[in-house]
């Protein structure tokens, strides 16, 4: 599976789905929300979103809940047009819902040259619904752990440079790389902000129309007793070079926690120690 925008510094070799790559029911981490644009648009090989021409609404990106009025995604993913936001996809009780841009809120320090601070806020003006299938990820209290497993998401193409879109969603286990050595790949194209994460042979990555979705903390991962999913979002795919060529770049969470509170509606999980009302999973399929 390949999730992510592509920055295309160097050629890139084709390459199949990815190795370790493997279909997961949106139950599975339910706050992976997918983005739809109502425009097409031609496709851009810097970035990792998904831009088609065979129709009008088409996955875009992906996105991460944080509460029932907020989710975060990729910066690079907002073009000044309305999004339709998707939760539970595949699921009996997937919502679709509208987000005009007097609602889309992107870092105000974002760069496109340099791909620093690529993130922003999506908030809803109508509530969201928690159950099995949307249920916020939680923010980090600490930075990414240097070689801790990871999972990512989403359902962007699993071949590069050809592109092939799965219909379902799918994950990949990776690891969190230490900064130094993500610095060793990329040099002072990695600016603050940004953390990379890896599988061995590099064949665990995202690719083409997975801007914006979730890396996983792979041990924060907890069922409840109502079978509602809580784990850490530690990252936000953004870009890298090609598709399982090298480690690919995640936006940082945990160091834009202070702008998500500030930005976001509402942060269900931005504080440790949470008392909310709407911190239920209500079944409701």
């Amino acid at each position: 599976m390949k999730l992510f925008n592509i920055l295309l510094i160097a050629e890139v070799s084709a390459r199949d789905r990815v190795i370790g790559g493997f279909p997961e029911p949106i139950s599975a981490h339910p706050s992976t929300l997918a983005i739809y644009k109502n425009k097409s648009q031609r496709r851009n090989p810097r970035f990792r979103v998904r831009q088609e021409d065979k129709k009008d609404n088409i996955i875009h990106c992906g996105a991460v809940l944080i509460s029932s009025h907020s989710a975060i995604t990729a910066a690079h993913c907002l073009s000044n047009t309305v999004l339709f936001i998707e939760s539970g996809r595949g699921s009996g009780d997937s919502k679709l819902g509208d987000c005009p841009p007097s609602f889309q809120k992107k870092h105000e320090n974002y760069s496109s040259i340099y791909m620093s601070n690529d993130i922003a806020i999506l908030n809803f003006e109508k509530k969201l619904k928690f159950s099995v299938n949307s249920f916020p990820a939680k923010i980090p209290d600490r930075m990414p752990v240097n070689n801790r497993p990871s999972t990512v998401c989403g359902w962007g193409s699993t071949s590069y440079p050809s592109l092939d879109y799965p219909t379902e969603m799918i994950c990949a286990d990776n690891t969190i790389l230490d900064k130094s050595s993500c610095i060793d790949y990329y040099g002072t194209q990695i600016k603050p902000g940004m953390v990379c994460a890896r599988s061995p042979t590099f064949e665990q990555d995202a690719c083409v129309g997975d801007s914006g979705g979730p890396l996983f903390d792979w041990f924060s991962y907890e069922i409840d007793s109502k079978r509602c999913v809580h784990e850490e979002v530690v990252g936000l795919v953004s870009w890298g070079q090609g598709c399982g060529t090298a480690p690919g770049v995640y936006t940082d969470v945990f160091h834009f926690k202070d702008w998500i509170r500030q930005n976001a509606f509402e942060c269900l999980y931005c504080d440790r120690d949470h008392n909310h009302e709407d911190d239920k999973c209500v079944i409701d399929i």
